[in-house]
Order: C-alpha cells, then sequence, then structure tokens
C-alpha cells in the first residue's frame, strides 16, 4: 500500500509541474509579448500596430523584421534600387498631398530629398527660379509645360528657396 501511495503521489507531482508535450509550435514568452513596430528611417517612430510613420508617411515594420533585414547581406545595387523605389513612392504620396509638382517629365529628387515638397511647376510658371536639378532638366529639353522655353527658366545655384 506505501508503494502504491508513493508511486501515485510521483506521477501526481510529475502530472502538475512538468508541461505537457504539444505537437503544434507554442508561443515563447518573448513572442507573447506586444510586437513592437518602428520606421526604418526613424527608429524613435514606434507603434504596438501596424501603421503609418508620422514624420515620413513609410509603412511601420515590425522591430525584429527591421533588424533581420538590415543584417541581411544587401547588395549596394539592392540598395540602390530600393532608395529609387522609396523616393518614387515619396514623390506619389506627396503628389496626393498637394506638395509635389515638378515641372520635368522627370521629376526631381532634390526638392524631395531637401524639403519633402517640389513647387517648382508652380515656379517655373509664375517666372520664379526653379532647382538645379529642374533647370538642368529644362536645359535637357525635358520641361513639362509646353508654353514655357527652356531658355526662360531661371535657377538659383547660391540656394534654392521655398
Amino acid at each position: 500500500m506505501k508503494n502504491q501511495t508513493f508511486l501515485l503521489a510521483l506521477a501526481a507531482l510529475v502530472f502538475f509541474t512538468v508541461p505537457p508535450i504539444t505537437h503544434g509550435q507554442q508561443k515563447t514568452a518573448s513572442q507573447q509579448q506586444t510586437e513592437i513596430y518602428s520606421c526604418p528611417m526613424h527608429p524613435d517612430v514606434t507603434s504596438t500596430k501596424p501603421g503609418n510613420c508620422s514624420k515620413c508617411g513609410m509603412a511601420l515594420v515590425k522591430a525584429n523584421e527591421q533588424k533581420a533585414s538590415t543584417e541581411s547581406k544587401t547588395t549596394a545595387r539592392d540598395k540602390v534600387h530600393e532608395a529609387k523605389k522609396l523616393l518614387l513612392d515619396a514623390k506619389k504620396q506627396l503628389a496626393r498631398e498637394g506638395k509635389y509638382s515638378c515641372c520635368t517629365q522627370d521629376p526631381c529628387n532634390q526638392c524631395l530629398l531637401d524639403h519633402q515638397s517640389c513647387p517648382c511647376e508652380r515656379d517655373v510658371k509664375a517666372g520664379k527660379p526653379v532647382c538645379p536639378e529642374c533647370y538642368g532638366g529644362w536645359l535637357r529639353g525635358e520641361g513639362k509645360i509646353k508654353s514655357i522655353k527652356p531658355s526662360d527658366v531661371k535657377t538659383e545655384f547660391s540656394g534654392h528657396k521655398h
């Protein structure tokens, strides 16, 4: 009888202290914690849910995905391709918001990078100087406003003001 009681107590102890074996994946304690999303360009912008960066509008990504992507071996060519894609996406977004209206067929990057806007189309129509990149586009015959001659376009190489 003592042996049966001892075995029963041992079985109860094992049953209540050893976790059950399951065939599915169990989330670890760290996975059960809230995911943190952050901006690839502004790591100080974080959220507990997906969304867009309050500073630049880029999509927030899971912090662990962002770390994995930056640690991966990305070629310079891949980085340049991604940068071009991000610039194009930013131009489209700012154009929808009415903040980006370039005067050349291949829209400039300078205004986007310097000011996150482009008023060059409005400026050239008003006879004001445009950014050096747009000016170069006009000299190459890439101006998109047919009523304006390239010789009428001005620029300020010392600093384009917005």
